[in-house]
This record gives C-alpha cells, sequence and structure tokens, in this order.
C-alpha cells in the first residue's frame, strides 16, 4: 500500500514546509511525497512563481482540486490534499507531529490513516549541506557585526557619577533598548531579522531568557545574546559574549574566566562522533572544580542550569542539543557550545559560538575574539 507524507503549513513560520518548498509562502498551501517524489500544491496567486523558484519535482495549481472538493460537500484545505491523494488511490498518510489537529481529524472523517512521524520529519536536516553552512556562516557573519555595534555603542557610552551609563551623543541615561536598537538597526539595515535580542545588565543577567530592560550600569556584567534570522534564506545566527563596562570585580573576573575555560573545553570536545553528555559533563565538572556547582539557594537555580548548546539551522533551536540528553554528534551538523554561569544579585555570564561539527573537531562560524571589560 502506498503511504504518502503531507504537510499543510505556510513556509514563513514552518521550518519543515521551507525545507521542503525551498520558498517564502505566508499562507498555508500543501506538500505531498508520493514514492520518494515531493508534490506542491498552490493557489493561482502563488503558482508561477512556486514553478519559477521552489524545490518541488511537480507544482500543481489547486483550483481544480479545491472544485472537486466542493462537488463533494468538503472544502479547506484538507479537502484539496484529500482530492489529490484520492485520485491517486492513496489512503495512509503520514503527517509531523506538528500537524493541525483539524486536519487531521478531517482526514480521518473521510477515510484515510494518519500517522505521525516518529522523530524528524526529515532526518536530514540535521546535517547541513555545504551551501546551508554558507547561508548560516553569513548569518553568523551579520551576528558577529552586530555584536561589534554593541561594543562600539558602549565603547562611547560615558560612565555617569552615580555608575549609570550616559549616551555618547544624548548624553541620557541608557537602557538595554538603547544598546538593543544599535544591534537590531543594523540586523535589519542588513537583511536580517532580530528576535528579542537579549541585554541584560546586573541581577537581570540571572534569569538566562530575560532579554533586559532595566538601566546599563557601569562595573556590572551585560549578557548580550544576539539570534537573527536572514530573511533571504531563513537561517539563522547565533552568539553571545558578556562584557563589563568599566571595570570588572574580582568575582565577576573570576566567572567570567570559568566560563570562558569551560567554553573551550567543549569546543575541544566537539567532533564527529562525540557524546554530547560527555561534553556536557566534562564542562559542569569544570565549573564544580572551581567552585561554582549547579544548585537551588533559597528556591532560586543558580550555577549552570542550561544545556551546553543545540542545532541551529532554519529554527534557531533545533537538533542536536549538547545535555544531559544522550546524543551523538555527526559531521555537519551546526551546534552553539555556550557555557553559563548565574547568581541572584550578581547576574550571570554566557559565552556562545556557532560551529559546524567535522570529522576531527569543528569550524567555529562566530569567529569573533572574547574580552570582557568595555573601557
Amino acid at each position: 500500500m502506498t503511504k504518502a507524507r503531507l504537510i499543510i503549513a505556510d513556509s514563513e513560520h514552518n521550518a519543515d514546509m521551507l525545507y521542503a518548498s525551498g520558498i517564502f509562502v505566508p499562507d498555508a498551501f500543501i506538500a505531498i511525497e508520493v514514492k520518494g517524489t515531493w508534490h506542491g500544491l498552490f493557489s493561482p496567486l502563488e503558482v508561477d512563481r512556486a514553478r519559477k523558484n521552489s524545490k518541488f519535482a511537480h507544482v500543481h495549481l489547486d483550483s481544480p482540486l479545491r472544485a472537486a472538493a466542493e462537488n463533494s460537500g468538503r472544502s479547506g484545505l484538507a479537502s484539496v490534499a484529500a482530492a489529490f491523494l484520492e485520485n491517486r488511490a492513496i489512503k495512509n498518510v503520514e503527517v509531523p507531529d506538528h500537524f493541525p489537529f483539524a486536519y487531521a481529524e478531517q482526514l480521518k472523517s473521510w477515510g484515510f490513516e494518519i500517522s505521525a512521524s516518529e522523530g524528524a520529519f526529515f532526518p536530514t536536516r540535521v546535517i547541513k549541506t555545504e551551501q546551508e553552512i554558507k547561508y548560516l556562516a553569513h548569518a553568523e557573519k551579520l551576528t558577529r557585526q552586530a555584536m561589534i555595534q554593541a561594543e562600539g555603542y558602549l565603547a562611547a557610552c560615558d560612565i555617569g557619577d552615580d555608575g549609570i551609563l550616559r549616551d555618547g551623543k544624548s548624553c541620557k541615561k541608557v537602557k538595554a533598548a538603547d544598546v538593543r536598537r544599535a544591534i537590531e538597526t543594523f540586523l535589519i539595515g542588513n537583511g536580517a531579522m532580530p528576535a528579542h535580542t537579549i541585554v541584560a545588565c546586573g541581577k537581570e543577567g540571572a534569569d538566562p531568557h530575560n532579554i533586559g530592560s532595566g538601566l546599563i550600569r557601569a562595573h556590572q556584567p551585560i549578557i548580550i545574546d544576539i539570534f537573527p534570522r536572514v530573511l533571504a534564506t531563513g537561517y539563522w545566527g547565533d552568539m553571545t559574549r558578556t562584557y563589563v563596562k568599566g571595570k570588572a570585580t574580582a568575582e565577576v573576573k573570576k566567572i567570567y574566566n570559568t566560563v570562558s575555560a569551560g567554553q573551550d573545553i567543549g569546543l575541544s570536545m566537539v567532533k564527529d562522533g562525540a557524546d554530547g553528555t560527555l561534553i556536557h559533563q566534562a564542562i559542569t565538572h569544570h565549573f564544580e572544580s572551581q567552585g561554582y556547582p549547579t544548585k537551588m539557594v533559597r528556591g532560586k537555580q543558580t550555577g549552570f542550569f542550561h544545556g551546553t548548546g543545540h542545532g541551529v539551522g532554519l529554527q534557531i533551536h533545533e537538533a542536536p542539543g549538547i545535555s544531559t540528553r544522550p546524543v551523538i554528534l555527526k559531521s555537519g551538523q551546526v551546534v552553539t557550545v555556550e557555557p553559563g554561569l548565574y547568581y541572584p544579585g550578581l547576574g550571570g555570564v554566557r559565552i556562545e559560538d556557532m560551529v559546524v561539527v567535522r570529522d576531527n573537531g569543528c569550524d567555529n562560524l562566530t569567529r569573533h575574539k572574547r574580552k570582557l571589560e568595555i573601557e
């Protein structure tokens, strides 16, 4: 019995659909694989563009299928997919695990057997082609350049008598949003879309995903985590640095040096066949040896309480993860290495690079020096 594979989604937000189609479409459409060949079903608005630019082996106008479905008393995208499948006498369909429930229920009511894929719908997505690596390298280049914008903005700031930074031009008090604006203005102007860029100063940095909203103060750690999506390709960059404007305390310097050495340990272990769990454990053990265990203190998490890294591609967070869960790295995967230490009241330190897993090591796409203090 022939089994088809089906996606119904837009490709602006659904990475599997973008991977299958290779074209950005803002409204939901249909992709169906039959006997290893992918078909795209498009509205009159999109079909001609899809024929020119998509990756599908076959592109179909959906209007005749929609009309046939309506003649049978059915409507909607699921009915168009059903008409296409019934024309080929296919009743067995595999869908991604994120397939809309309503569509699945409709198809079942029309006699189709629907099963969700076990694991990734496209297992090949985890191994990047050299072209994909070029896209990711470009995304990371823009991310690096945006980080340089942040460094320049902080360098141009003055330190007020109250310890709060002042804008180098307007002399107004500097907030996280001002640093974020310098980063995101550059990215938007260069074809990349930022999303929730983190600029977290002082105690705000104790929560790894707090984007930051307060004043930027001298002599305190500032976590800056930039992760834009390149609009032309859909691929993401990701990097984090931690800075201090002025002079870091001895405590912050020790934490920073510990995290930096921990990242070096992780980077040195990334290669084809490496066990991600062992990488994470090695960094955790290093932190513990330096006096930084991970534990709860007065109901709050402290230390290193997130994973070491994650895959990056058409999604900012995708497989493989480098954490306590077993995973074997494979050549061609693109992952981050981003250890951090976090303490309420003090803040946090995180350093993140994005690398390509290779047979005997890794290629660092971030290529940006680490430094703590900005004068």
